[in-house]
């Protein structure tokens, strides 16, 4: 087996894990991948890796998925990009899970290499960020040291985070750095929304979340571009990190410790996908009263057209109504890397 064979029997293994947070199958799959490889769990149900002694950038991704069940899936490759089979369309899976197993397999690559760093594979980000939040709120020691915050875990090609939950968390000058050494269409990108390395806002100077290749993300079209991953893991095994350049202030930016950074006092800390006080969230509310939902947008002023512009203007030029044979959308873009999508 080729190299890139092998890498590719792992990305699939790994994906065909669907993880809630705390589910039978996120226990299996870290004792599987994780557990071997040295990392502990911290007393917020974090996994945690050390490499070097004093590091100074932390690497973040998230050990859940947004699925509904915990088990396995089945998969399908085609031209590169890795989906749900039919099967799994048809059955209880509701979405791939790149979102955020691609961040855990570069990390767990990066740590076979011997990467310098504190990486962290963080617990129910997307029940709101909760491990990360209680880790800065009751142990911010842990991140003594740290200057950079990099996740891998934002969708598409390009992206280097400069802002989320509408405030800047990293610095025009970093985000450049970081996007020289990744090379490709990285750039800085002001548009994101929320993830674990928000949270050190407020403790570490630069906070990030950069483009790992995935598409369509919390949904059975969700895709993953398997190329793309690999070559980036290339990148960041080859990367000379001493490149990065500090400059933004944590001390100089807004940040509430037990809200959040760019959040008003008394503002839910959590995202949409965040447990409401009745047990349920948006999303559940959203599978399990579809028709009622869409007559609330209707009421609200919302119509197809309208809500189709906005989906599309979020998932930017991979959104198509349309799908392949395999029930796939696909854009005809070239791939940051030089390879047609």
């Amino acid at each position: 087996m080729t190299h890139r064979a092998s890498d590719i029997q792992t990305i699939m293994q790994m994906f065909s894990y669907m993880r809630p947070s705390r589910s039978a199958a996120e226990t299996a799959f870290v004792e599987r991948y994780l557990t071997p490889l040295g990392f502990q769990r911290d007393e917020f149900s974090n996994l945690f890796l050390q490499i070097g002694d004093s590091p100074s950038i932390l690497w973040s991704s998230h050990m859940d998925t947004v699925h509904s069940v915990s088990g396995t899936q089945t998969l399908h490759l085609k031209d590169g990009f890795l989906s749900l089979s039919r099967k799994s369309k048809k059955g209880a899976s509701s979405c791939l899970g790149a979102d955020d197993t691609a961040g855990i397999w570069l990390m767990t690559e990066m740590v076979k290499a011997g990467i310098e760093g504190l990486y962290v594979v963080h617990h129910a980000e997307e029940s709101g960020c909760i491990g990360s939040s209680n880790l800065v709120q009751f142990a911010p020691e842990f991140l003594n040291g740290i200057k950079a915050a990099i996740a891998f875990d934002r969708r598409g090609y390009d992206s280097v985070i400069t802002h989320q939950s509408s405030g800047r968390t990293c610095s025009e000058t970093f985000a450049k750095s970081l996007a020289k050494l990744l090379g490709g269409q990285y750039a800085p990108d002001d548009t994101g929304s929320y993830t674990d390395t928000n949270e050190y806002a407020g403790v570490i100077p630069e906070c990030t979340n950069i483009s790992v290749g995935y598409f369509n993300q919390h949904s059975r079209r969700e895709t993953q571009d398997v190329s793309f991953l690999i070559e980036l893991r290339d990148k960041l095994l080859a990367a000379d990190w001493s490149q990065l350049v500090i400059e933004r202030d944590p001390a100089d930016d807004p940040y509430d410790r037990d809200y959040g950074y760019g959040r008003p006092y008394g503002s839910s800390r959590y995202s949409s996908s965040t447990s409401l006080s009745s047990g349920r969230t948006l999303e559940y509310l959203v599978k399990q009263y579809p028709d009622i939902v869409a007559d609330i947008l209707e009421a609200q002023g919302w119509d197809a057209e309208h809500l189709s512009a906005e989906i599309g203007a979020y998932y930017g030029d991979l959104y198509d109504e349309g799908e392949d044979d395999d029930g796939l959308a696909f854009s005809n873009t070239t791939s940051p890397w030089g390879r047609a999508a």
